[in-house]
């Protein structure tokens, strides 16, 4: 289970400060290159699509039959959840670290058929956020207070998205001004914290994409942008307030792992040889993601920690995994999709 910290106070101030400051450096020149390996088993799961996994190994997506579902790695055990409507798709799209679940159900409607965000409250059925047919929604993370984030399009919008939190009720989460538009929600901390993104439109009439972060009543700050209005895709925001992503070069590819904390601001690590781009973190500094072999095309996932530096994952024997991994626990598992079907690796010893 994800620590409970209080950041609060600390984490509102350091916002404060950095939206009207220059970003700060970390102190300490990070690990750069690759630093060996690091390897576990590699164990096929037997759901349709996974999409996150808990810290106790529980796996979460959806079935063949296009129903929610997860499946414990422990035991080979699973559990079907259901939808709203008869025999309407759903999935379970989140799970947090102690297990709570928030996903998507289709409901019927006159003429369009929209996914809402679901969740379990107790027992069985799945709750609805709302019956709207207003929205289609996204849900993207779940904590253990069972407070769940998304982004929902608008239909007939013409494209536009808004970023909720659903606690009592649902709730659009505000932007810094009305100029912001396509913005979305990405992650979510146990203090309930929200780390989002959305395009400001400048006085020029030009779009900025900009890395928005909620205090838990909903007060929105913008993180301050990198040097040369680089791009910043913030995946994670931690426990301790640390977001953490990837900068995108001016030729668009991924040239750095990036990370912003409210004590010490910015922080880059260069890509150890190709496109780089993160997928997910930790609570301790660890990151997974991919960098693209600039020789081969191949997809190579790596495991980063600030003291070991970027380490490849291989298998139990030494075999170096390619694909790409999209979700890791605090236990260090990592759910992986390769050769187009998911694995759940689990870290067992490191290899130099």
């Amino acid at each position: 289970m994800r620590r409970r910290i209080v950041l609060g106070p600390i984490l509102a101030a350091s916002l404060a400060v950095a939206a009207a400051a220059s970003p700060a450096v970390a102190e300490g020149p990070p690990v750069t290159g690759w630093q060996g390996s690091v390897c576990g088993t590699r164990t096929a799961v037997p759901l349709t699509v996974a999409r996150d996994v808990d810290d106790a190994g529980v796996v979460v997506g959806y079935d063949q039959r296009s129903r929610a579902a997860s499946w414990d790695s422990r035991t080979g055990t699973y559990r079907w959840y259901g939808g709203i409507d008869g025999g309407r798709p759903s999935e379970i799209s989140a799970v947090s670290g102690g297990g709570r679940v928030a996903g998507l159900a289709v409901i019927d409607g006159p003429s369009l058929d929209p996914a809402k965000a679901v969740r379990v409250e107790g027992a069985l059925p799945l709750t609805p956020v709302d019956r709207s047919l207003r929205t289609h929604d996204q849900v993207l993370d779940v904590n253990d207070a069972n407070v769940v984030v998304g982004t929902s399009e608008v239909i007939g919008g013409q494209g536009a998205t808004e970023a909720f939190v659903w606690t009592d009720r649902r709730y659009v989460l505000p932007t810094p001004d009305p100029s912001y538009v396509l913005v979305r929600a990405r992650s979510l901390n146990e203090a309930g914290w929200v780390l989002g993104a959305g395009y400001r439109l400048d006085a020029q009439g030009r779009y900025h994409y900009r890395v928005l972060v909620w205090s838990p009543d909903r007060t929105v700050s913008e993180l301050p942008p990198l040097p040369d209005d680089a791009l910043f895709t913030a995946e994670h925001i931690d426990e301790q307030g640390r977001v953490t992503g990837h900068g995108l070069a001016v030729d668009g590819d991924g040239d750095a792992l990036i990370t912003w904390s409210p004590t010490a601001g910015y922080a880059s690590v260069p890509s150890p040889g190709g496109d780089l781009q993160v997928m997910d973190a930790d609570d301790r500094g660890g990151v997974i993601g991919t960098v693209i072999d600039p020789t081969t095309g191949s997809a190579l996932p790596f495991l980063y920690r600030p003291d070991t530096g970027f380490r490849r994952l291989a298998e139990a024997g030494g075999t170096l995994l390619q694909g790409v991994p999209y979700e890791m626990s605090e236990a260090g598992q990592v759910l992986l999709m390769s050769d187009a079907r998911a694995y759940l690796w689990s870290p067992t010893c490191a290899a130099p």
